[in-house]
């Protein structure tokens, strides 16, 4: 498998990058939805590593938008109507946007809170240009959970296309992101 996209299937970097992400999305949701369950005793253990793990998905997606603009990008099937591919581009746009937004959200209200996320206390990583500010590190709190169900809707949505596409048109829109999988014609 090559790393570099083809004009019918991912390459290995995006593939890799797709799963890695996704993995860590799924994982930060969950987390994110249990942080308060976990003892006291961990709490500042709990909700820093999931800032770690927030901007390291907001690094990889910075580094995954920059591969995918350096590389071709599998077409569309010209069968489907101009409004499919449409929504089709629009949803991944969507997907990129709130992924990016979500950590991003998360760090402007750790650092407004004074909470700034660190890497096992060596290296702290504050928002630049962001105060001490209880009030916005209030409003961050709501955008990063308003943020959080926008999310899950549209992965789920996502989910369902790739299903649909796979099982119902019985296109190969799911197996060219397969990992381990050869390049795939329509």
């Amino acid at each position: 498998m090559s790393a570099k996209n083809t004009t019918h299937s991912f390459g290995f970097v995006a593939k890799s990058f797709h799963w890695v992400i996704a993995g860590l999305i799924i994982l930060m949701l969950a987390f994110g939805y249990f942080m308060e369950d976990f003892p006291a005793a961990l709490e500042g253990y709990v909700y820093n590593t999931h800032k770690t793990i927030g901007i390291i998905i907001l690094t990889l997606m910075v580094i995954r938008l920059g591969w995918r603009w350096c590389n071709v990008q599998p077409a569309y099937s010209a069968k489907y109507p101009v409004f499919v591919r449409f929504l089709a581009h629009a949803a991944h746009y969507a997907i990129y946007l709130v992924v990016i937004a979500m950590p991003l959200s998360g760090w402007v209200m750790s650092t407004a809170s004074g909470k700034v996320p660190h890497f096992l206390g060596w290296f702290y990583f504050p928002m630049p240009g962001i105060p001490l500010d209880p009030q916005l590190a209030g409003q961050a709190y709501q955008l990063h959970n308003l943020l959080a169900i926008v999310l899950i809707v549209l992965l789920s949505l996502h989910l369902v296309a790739a299903l649909f596409h796979h099982f119902v048109l019985g296109d190969n829109v799911l197996k060219r992101m397969l990992p381990n999988r050869k390049n795939y014609k329509e």
